[in-house]
């Protein structure tokens, strides 16, 4: 009776959150959503059931990458076929497959809602199937599936020969460990892999909120110094400088330089077409060279690296840095202490496997500031399930 009670309030729950989401939609109300449509899953599975769904996964992503290298979804998704469907066996002249291997393989796909099947064997392209044939799966689904499984595969046994010590050492990394190359090494190695993973990750901010959107950037207005010939902010491992183009177009009439920093092969391929913004060569490992600007930008750098390698970004940034004035931005993933999401924490485990990083918690993020002398100033987000916007300054010189 118990869990009828529960089960039913869930119930009821999710049938409000879902009039709010058509009502008044919104990221927060969309995340409730889909946390409170798990739980109930969770409630009404048996624990075997539960169990059983874990252990059969990783089938269903091997299968996933093989049908993207079939190209299946865009056949669903051509004209020609979007309407009435396309047989396995059109599938196989299409592909040169094995008609049984098809429909062995689609029939997983239709269960896990990536397709409709319309009869024995026709399978029709759904409002899913259509977003597989974008970057964000298209070259996601290849990139992420290579670059991690063959180290994932291993990682109980990497942690089971380093007696579960948590990683810690970019050197040592259980995909050093398990393929011999770092995340960056591989993907310098495999050009292809290193062109599939800038589009998917560029592909996976779209229709998100730029930082901007999130953080008030009238912070980086009081301040005694003027901004005319002052560095405004400073994109660190900016790649092709979208950030700061965005910001620029965003926001014409501010004053300040703008400059865009990466490594010297990354800067020899940018194509930033703002001309506003300086462009140079720069490591994080290093002294940071731009002295005094106003705002320091991180984004998606901290969690590539285990706590010791920020620290020592953290230093060389902080020694460039105006107390009282300049700030770091760090855009990553802030985790909630308790009842992380699902996405969230597997990240977690996968930043930890390819180069020894980490999603941090707000709890761990305040500690690794403070090591350094700086503290969190304030964290913003449109969502629990988006990146966080976090400002460091100096412990003790917060201006506003």
């Amino acid at each position: 009776m118990v869990r009828t009670k529960s089960v039913q309030m869930m119930a009821d729950h999710l049938q409000r959150l879902t009039l709010e989401e058509n009502s008044n939609p919104s990221a927060a109300v969309h995340f409730e959503l889909l946390q409170t449509l798990d739980q109930l899953r969770l409630a009404v599975e048996t624990p075997e059931e539960t169990i059983l769904r874990l252990i059969y996964q990783p089938p269903q992503n091997a299968a996933l990458r093989t049908v993207m290298d079939l190209g299946i979804f865009q056949i669903l998704t051509d004209k020609a076929h979007r309407m009435q469907g396309v047989s396995a066996l059109q599938i196989a002249e299409y592909t040169a497959a094995d008609e049984a291997l098809i429909v062995r393989l689609m029939r997983l796909m239709a269960s896990l809602g990536l397709c409709t099947t319309v009869a024995p064997g026709v399978f029709r392209a759904n409002e899913k199937t259509a977003a597989l044939t974008r970057s964000i799966a298209k070259d996601g689904i290849p990139c992420i599936y290579d670059l991690t499984i063959p180290t994932l595969s291993r990682l109980p046994e990497y942690l089971r020969s380093h007696l579960y010590r948590n990683p810690e050492d970019y050197a040592h990394s259980p995909m050093r460990w398990a393929v011999g190359q770092s995340q960056f090494e591989w993907l310098a190695t495999h050009r292809d892999q290193q062109a599939r993973f800038n589009s998917y990750m560029a592909s996976r901010r779209q229709g998100r909120p730029m930082w901007f959107d999130t953080y008030p950037v009238s912070r980086l207005l009081n301040a005694k110094q003027p901004l005319d010939k002052s560095v405004l902010v400073v994109d660190i491992g900016g790649n092709q400088g979208h950030d700061l183009a965005q910001f620029r177009k965003a926001y014409p009439h501010l004053r300040g330089r703008l400059v865009l920093q990466d490594l010297p092969d990354v800067i020899k391929q940018t194509r930033c077409s703002e001309s506003s913004i300086e462009v140079v060569s720069y490591s994080f490992l290093d002294k940071q060279p731009v002295r005094g600007a106003r705002a320091y930008y991180f984004r998606a750098i901290f969690h590539d690296w285990p706590d010791h390698i920020c620290q020592q970004i953290l230093r060389n940034t902080m020694a460039a840095m105006i107390p009282g004035e300049s700030r770091i931005l760090i855009v990553d993933c802030v985790l909630p202490d308790i009842d992380t999401p699902l996405l969230q924490a597997s990240l977690d485990i996968q930043m930890m496997s390819i180069g020894a990083g980490i999603e941090r918690s707000e709890g761990q993020w305040r500690r690794l500031l403070q090591t350094v002398g700086l503290e969190i100033t304030g964290i913003w987000n449109h969502s629990p399930g988006m990146e966080s916007v976090i400002e460091a300054m100096h412990i003790g010189s917060q201006s506003g």
